[in-house]
């Protein structure tokens, strides 16, 4: 361990998996951060706590490791969904223990006379738990490409197992239905709003009901954003507001593709026919430890052909806090 805590040149996927002395030790540095057994895989450190590292003096650990390498193997295995990069919040935590949010109804308020109190609004604070569900990935590896140098391949390796686990993450968090040890996803939370398309695309006047129903909720337009499968979107593409007019239903406006001036999101792990108006501060994406990683050798004849797969678990959950600031359109 003393050998793995001194500064190399890089942080590794290829090392780590390879069990090198110092991506070993980080492993295991943030396997002890987690309560996380060795056992269970190989700890890759989340960004909370590769910003600790960062921001440390190098007597404290702060020389521990490049950031932005540590920080390149961390995002491959623990990518950013959609739902992130439309603007919910990540919340890492350590351990797999239930974790609770509070979830308000919303507050009362009136006009007063003088010497009067303020109206009381008698609500109980509900509460949603984030109960840690296990996301596997797999990525097949050739002998070919395990025998290649490191530094040529391990970009592209990194590329791969992004999207792999990306969309293991994706489809659960959207589609999950909260049985088979998947979490429940964003389309079948009780209490969001929805909305009935008449045909396969729907149309302006469809999806403005959306924007309606999501306004009436006291929702903020400006932080609204629109999600939908990529497919949906080449068809409102080509889809037009009056079929007299001209116009097509889909904007090119400030670099974004927009809706009604509202900016849109795609995914392939989406429904398709289903579209999601939400702001993304309504849900929040809830990582439990740091993801495991293992690279498998021996199942099913690796042994004898040399290929591998690289393994990465995740534990992570869904947690809506306002269901009335989502709102569901579909067929």
């Amino acid at each position: 361990m003393a050998r793995a805590l001194q500064p190399p040149g890089r942080f590794s996927l290829l090392g780590l998996l390879a069990g090198d002395t110092y991506e070993a030790g980080m492993s295991k540095l943030a396997a002890d951060r987690y309560g996380q057994p060795q056992a269970r895989g190989l700890a890759v450190p989340h960004r909370r706590m590769i910003r600790d590292l960062g921001v440390s003096s190098s007597a404290a650990g702060g020389a521990l490791a490049s950031a932005t390498d540590l920080q390149r193997v961390a995002a491959a295995v623990r990518p950013a969904v959609v739902l992130e990069q439309m603007g919910a919040e990540r919340i890492e935590v350590s351990g797999a223990g239930e974790v609770a949010f509070p979830r308000f109804a919303g507050g009362v308020g009136g006009w007063l006379a003088e010497g009067e109190s303020s109206p009381s609004d008698n609500a109980t604070i509900e509460s949603v738990a984030a109960t840690p569900h296990c996301a596997a990935a797999r990525l097949g590896l050739s002998r070919r490409v395990r025998n290649g140098a490191r530094e040529d391949i391990e970009a592209a390796v990194l590329r791969e197992l992004e999207q792999c686990v990306a969309a293991t993450l994706e489809s659960g968090f959207l589609t999950g239905t909260g049985t088979n040890d998947q979490p429940l996803g964003v389309i079948n939370t009780p209490g969001i709003g929805s909305q009935s398309f008449a045909g396969s695309t729907p149309t302006l006047a469809e999806l403005v009901g959306m924007i309606e129903t999501y306004g009436d909720a006291n929702g903020d337009l400006s932080a609204a954003r629109w999600l939908l499968h990529s497919s949906d979107l080449a068809d409102l593409l080509k889809a037009q507001v009056d079929a007299d007019g001209g116009e097509l239903i889909v904007q090119w406006q400030d670099g974004a593709h927009r809706i009604a001036g509202v900016p849109l999101f795609t995914t392939s792990h989406l429904t398709e026919g289903k579209v999601l108006l939400l702001d993304p501060t309504a849900v929040a994406l809830v990582y439990f430890g740091g993801a495991q990683v293992v690279l498998d050798e021996y199942s099913n004849g690796k042994a004898i052909t040399g290929a591998a797969e690289i393994c990465t678990f995740n534990y992570a959950d869904l947690a809506v806090l306002r269901p009335a600031h989502i709102v569901l359109g579909s067929s």
